[in-house]
């Protein structure tokens, strides 16, 4: 059966598009008997066995997929060897599909299999019960209360990502960026995770930074591999990956033996857990309980591997927009001023992170331009239609996030860099501000546990780098997106210097 095949069920009402209702028609269906010559969705021309695989560079698949949608529309179709992908950048439909999790579309199942091949199938890729049993454990241990606790730790991991610049900025030497916010994020995350402060900003540290490294990278080759060939044959970027996860599961056994001395140490620990370990380690030995060993390192490689990649890459595009936009920069030093008139300069307390409009208008411009998830895919569960065409159950489904959030439909001047769209009120809008299509941290009952830690770590640093320093940046049209399962910049470089006060 063709994907997209426009044949439309008998109960669907004269003149009414199943799809704009987000009615799953499977059950009024039969795939064997769809009419000859039904219409298939647009879609570039592909070549036999490969597809369009020699058309795409998969570390700018993101790109190649949006130029495709600037040709064929809202929906279109793709095909990487013989799987079949439907192209979705509709926001009503993105919105319902995201919505319909997870009973009515889920992850792909090649990334289910993939995670757990790694090791790594914990909340991220979970569906179904293990899924809501993981994170259940998950949300309670990232929620606002014990992010709160949380912050006098994280303040002085600002503290030493400060000094790192410092040191930097008097002795002129270039700041990679996309370096020193990994360190501080993996810092950040290994003490919410453990409650262990490995400071990796200030001491050479534990490896894990270096092999959480080759985690995605390999992940997303073999999620856009039309062969699972590293089942058969071990390439070298594949073994340095087991390499890695060997170590990695060495590192999180040593620690959660940390974790649960001190549970054993301080018993009132279990009714009150401090952290992401112990929490799941006490979920873990309750009676009856179906938490596993592997499920633990699943669930704080996930944890590790979300908290630094996707939060610092966030940082990382913001502060490259505000090096190439002074008066927003400006702009946000004036309200950090502002607001730690009483504080050491740049440092806020977790009340003050609460009050950060201008920084928080920055940040929400730079992941609507530069989101670390430009695309999403999901599959459904069951036949379904979308925009008129019938998608069968188990097609691949790539949501083009980015393209939906920076078309002129959704926002005025949709491509440019305007903080102040963010800061207008409703009434004062001169054109489209459709927030339904800005959904950065993803939407509906999967809508990301992470998000108050991020938008936490994103201000702090966001003040600290405003109240400290001018940033000087290297080579801005150097700077490159590239796609390694999330989307990161290459080559931004900038210079810091310290902030001359009056």
């Amino acid at each position: 059966m063709s994907l997209g095949s426009r044949t439309k069920p008998d109960s669907a009402a004269p003149g009414e598009a199943p799809a704009s209702r987000g009615t799953d028609l499977s059950t009024s269906i039969d795939s064997r008997r769809i009419e000859a010559g039904a219409d298939e969705l647009p879609g570039p021309r592909g070549l036999p066995l490969i597809g369009n695989r020699h058309q795409v560079r998969f570390d700018r698949l993101h790109l190649d997929l949006e130029d495709w949608a600037g040709q064929y529309g809202p929906l279109y179709q793709i095909r990487f060897g013989p799987h079949r992908v439907a192209v979705l950048s509709d926001r009503a439909e993105i919105q319902r599909l995201l919505a319909d999790r997870p009973d009515g579309f889920r992850r792909p199942r090649y990334l289910e299999a993939a995670a757990s091949e790694m090791r790594l199938k914990g909340v991220f890729a979970a569906e179904g019960e293990d899924w809501r049993r993981q994170r259940r454990i998950v949300v309670d241990a990232l929620n606002r209360a014990r992010i709160e606790d949380f912050f006098p730790g994280l303040a002085i991991t600002v503290g030493r990502l400060q000094r790192r610049w410092e040191r930097a900025a008097d002795a002129g030497d270039l700041v990679d960026l996309c370096r020193d916010l990994m360190r501080f994020t993996v810092d950040v995350t290994t003490q919410l995770a453990f409650g262990i402060d490995i400071n990796t900003l200030e001491t050479s540290g534990p490896t894990i930074q270096r092999h959480l490294a080759k985690v995605f990278p390999v992940l997303h080759r073999r999620l856009n591999s039309s062969y699972p060939y590293w089942r058969f044959i071990r390439l070298p970027a594949d073994r340095r990956l087991d390499r890695a996860l060997d170590a990695l599961e060495i590192e999180f056994a040593a620690m959660v033996k940390t974790v649960r001395e001190r549970i054993e140490r301080e018993p009132g620990r279990r009714h009150s857990p401090r952290d992401f370990l112990e929490a799941i380690i006490i979920e873990m030995e309750a009676e009856g309980s179906r938490v596993t060993n592997e499920e633990i390192f699943a669930n704080v490689g996930n944890l590790l591997l979300a908290g630094e990649d996707t939060t610092a890459n966030t940082i990382a595009w913001t502060v490259h927009l505000l090096a190439g936009s002074p008066d927003w920069l400006d702009r946000c030093r004036r309200e950090i001023d502002s607001l730690t008139a009483s504080n050491a300069p740049g440092l806020v307390n977790f009340e003050q992170t609460q009050r950060m409009p201008v920084i928080d208008a920055v940040s929400s411009e730079s992941m609507r331009l530069k989101p670390v998830a430009p695309l999403h895919m999901l599959e459904p569960l069951n036949d379904t239609w979308i925009l008129g065409h019938r998608i069968p159950e188990g097609t691949t489904i790539f949501m083009l996030l980015r393209h939906l959030a920076t078309r002129d439909e959704h926002f005025m001047n949709g491509d440019r860099f305007d903080p102040e769209r963010w800061l207008v009120k409703p009434e004062d809008r001169r054109g489209p501000h459709d927030h339904r299509a800005f959904v950065p941290f993803g939407a509906g009952p999967r809508f990301c546990p992470g998000r108050n830690l991020a938008m936490l770590e994103i201000r702090a640093v966001l003040a600290m780098l405003c109240g400290n320093f001018d940033v000087l940046p290297v080579d801005r049209a150097g700077v490159r997106e590239q796609l390694a399962f999330t989307m990161f910049p290459t080559g931004l470089f900038v210079r810091m210097r310290r902030r001359q006060r009056p």
